[in-house]
């Protein structure tokens, strides 16, 4: 593959880590990308020194796939610039000085409301005092007038404290909140409950602008009904914990929805009903083979098939119900027995 050439706006020096990239970007991104900025960054300080794909490949023991994947997902996140021939041949690489997300405007670290995954503040008793100073807020009596609208009756004490809660201390913006409650509703629900659920998802997910809800409802819009209906799941909306594990199907993992929907069949074939663990199982170890495609996939099944030929003879090719899965050597018989069990 051709040699490029890597350019930057970063200034010279040490090689340094912006910390908005170690603040907003790493944090969210493949461990394998990461190597793959850090490494760039690095190479910036030996000008003379060669890079190529193959090179990159060669140095992180990656597939040249994986070092293309990894260049394209920091591109679309805007902290580089891939210059191509009419060929489509990579020429050059820009490392782009690293924006502050729009959500963002300071470094996490440094600030003071930031809500992070594992400390969501607790839900809070508010006093009379404390109502009526909310009260005496125009944004406030908005907010909670609108809500209203949508939810077709009069707030209950316990709702207006949970809306208080979501603006208080998850600090959303009476923007976002009214989002959220349109958003529910609009998905079939006014149950407090369930919209208090939707808002911690949304803060433990880093969530602060209206914007951002969007892009991620509709992400699981396209996605999760593709999912659920794979999963012959047709008449209602995926639950949190269903959520989290598409999210890291399509984000953390950054598998295609194809990839996805492929793993959901094959769960259905072994165990005949959905289940969002074993899926995952199968998706985790795609990942661990470096699987992107479903070419991989079927070379992946010819290897197991062949694998499974030499053996048949041995005690470990016994015969079961499930005998004509190929996916044998995946080695799921131990949750599949305790899933099955569970009926």
């Amino acid at each position: 593959m051709n040699q490029f050439i890597l350019k930057t706006e970063i200034p010279a020096g040490t090689t340094g880590v912006s910390n908005h990239f170690l603040d907003y970007y790493m944090p969210k991104a493949n461990g394998e990308y990461v190597k793959v900025y850090l490494y760039l960054l690095r190479a910036l300080r030996h000008p003379s020194r060669e890079l190529s794909v193959t090179i990159l490949a060669d140095a992180l023991e990656h597939t040249e796939s994986d070092i293309l994947r990894a260049l394209k997902y920091w591109e679309k996140q805007k902290i580089l610039r891939l210059e191509c021939n009419r060929a489509n041949e990579l020429q050059g690489i820009y490392l782009l000085e690293i924006p502050l997300p729009d959500y963002a405007t300071e470094p996490l670290v440094c600030q003071q409301n930031e809500v992070s995954k594992n400390s969501l503040p607790a839900k809070k008793a508010y006093s009379r005092n404390d109502l009526s100073q909310f009260s005496g807020q125009a944004e406030c009596r908005q907010l909670l007038f609108v809500c209203e609208q949508y939810l077709k009756k009069s707030l209950s004490p316990s709702e207006i404290e949970t809306l208080l809660y979501f603006y208080d201390q998850l600090h959303f913006s009476a923007d976002l909140i009214e989002y959220l409650v349109e958003y529910c509703v609009c998905k079939g629900s006014r149950s407090i409950h369930y919209i208090e659920t939707v808002a911690l998802a949304w803060a433990e997910a880093g969530i602060t602008t209206v914007q951002q809800a969007k892009e991620r409802t509709t992400t699981y819009t396209r996605g999760c009904f593709a999912i659920m209906k794979a999963f012959g799941i047709n008449d209602r909306n995926p639950v949190e914990p269903e959520l989290k594990y598409i999210e890291k199907w399509l984000q953390v993992y950054d598998f295609t929805l194809e990839l996805v929907l492929e793993a959901c069949r094959r769960t259905m074939e072994r165990l005949h009903k959905p289940s969002f663990e074993y899926a995952d199982r199968i998706l985790k170890k795609w990942t661990d083979q470096k699987v992107h495609n479903l070419e991989d996939v079927k070379a992946l099944d010819q290897a197991h098939k062949k694998q499974g030929q030499q053996t048949k003879t041995t005690p470990a090719a016994r015969s079961t119900g499930f005998s004509n899965f190929e996916q044998r050597d995946y080695d799921f018989d131990k949750l599949e027995q305790q899933l099955l069990q569970s009926q």
